[in-house]
């Protein structure tokens, strides 16, 4: 039986197209299909080239593409904006600016995009600038170089070599900084700038076709699973921070004549929009001795729902990126649900 439960979770195939999400994971080449290649694939980390925004100043231009490159690398993201070849990452500004008698109103939309030009997504900020900033000189002397050097280390840097913080710098930066936040967190996922937004649910419902107590047994363990991972599991309260983790379950026997006879046990796993929009999907598949799931699935369910759990796990840390949204709660956190 031993050998049996564990060929369940070594056999698993995938099939797993995710919208708007990066791939899922592939344990065996070949088992699942390829998704549209226009889907977002978020990289785990890379270099970001800022380019020049075209409806502002030569200077003012220049100070605020540097000041958003300065923003990421202050946020442990290798950016650059003094070259236009390279980057994993392109990000561009598209500025609409309203003049006023003491300087610029603007609206700035930070476009994310891949080297091949597909936009990831966008960041809105708005500000303002005094006439002398709007009409600021291009920056002096060359970028700084220290692509992942962290802030404390490059304003010492600057403080031994007695070079001292330009104000104009101050206000650019302000204007990039809620921004840079968010850029950094489509990158990397990194919540630290994000503390106050809220935790991704995941709600468990419409576990069917299994016999005995498998549809019970298998939403039981795939909920345990994703607590112990930090994970918050709600099946009351489902609304615009929830997603949904459904099971369609068939055991049927396989009538070739083997001795002695065996059920296929078939699960397809679906990650879901409240609304019912498809996100991703799984398909296990293995084989049990005839009827040995009729009534009670014990250690079957809590190895299928480890090996789903596993795989899924990537895809749902994607789609709480995407949504900004934390994925995992603290304990403290979990306790008070």
């Amino acid at each position: 039986m031993k050998s049996i439960l564990r060929s369940l979770v070594l056999c698993m195939l995938m099939l797993a197209p995710l919208a708007a999400c990066g791939d899922l994971p592939r344990p065996f080449e070949g088992a699942g299909r390829e998704g549209d290649p226009s889907l977002l694939e978020l990289r785990d980390a890379g270099t970001v080239r800022v380019e020049a925004g075209d409806d502002l100043p030569d200077g003012a231009s220049a100070h605020l593409a540097r000041a958003m490159a300065r923003a990421l690398r202050n946020r442990d993201i290798p950016a650059y904006s003094d070259s236009l070849i390279g980057g994993d990452y392109i990000l561009r500004p598209n500025v609409v600016a309203n003049l006023v008698e003491d300087g610029a109103k603007l609206d700035v939309t930070w476009v994310l995009m891949r080297p091949d030009g597909l936009a990831i997504d966008t960041a809105r900020a708005q500000g303002e600038l005094s006439a002398e900033q709007w009409f600021a000189d291009s920056p002096n002397g060359p970028e700084e170089s220290n692509l992942a050097l962290p802030k404390e280390f490059a304003e010492k840097v600057r403080e031994l070599d007695g070079i001292k913080e330009n104000p104009i710098h101050k206000t650019y930066d302000g204007l990039v900084a809620e921004s840079a936040d968010q850029i950094a967190f489509m990158i990397t996922g990194d919540r630290s700038a994000f503390k106050a937004a809220p935790f991704m649910k995941i709600a468990l419902i419409d576990f069917a076709g299994a016999p005995g107590d498998g549809n019970t047994a298998l939403a039981r363990s795939a909920g345990a699973l994703l607590q112990s991972k930090g994970i918050l599991v709600d099946n009351k309260d489902i609304g615009e921070h929830s997603v949904i983790l459904s099971a369609t379950i068939d055991v049927s026997p396989i009538e070739n004549g083997q001795k002695p006879p065996v059920d296929k046990v078939s699960i397809e796993w679906v990650i879901m929009e409240p609304d019912g929009s498809e996100l991703g999907q799984m398909n296990q598949n293995n084989v049990v001795p005839h009827g040995s799931l009729d009534k009670y699935w014990g250690a079957v369910a809590s190895l299928a729902a480890q090996a789903a759990v596993e795989t899924l796990e990537g895809v749902l840390g994607q789609i709480a990126t995407r949504k900004q949204l934390q994925l995992r709660a603290d304990k403290k956190t979990l306790s008070s649900r």
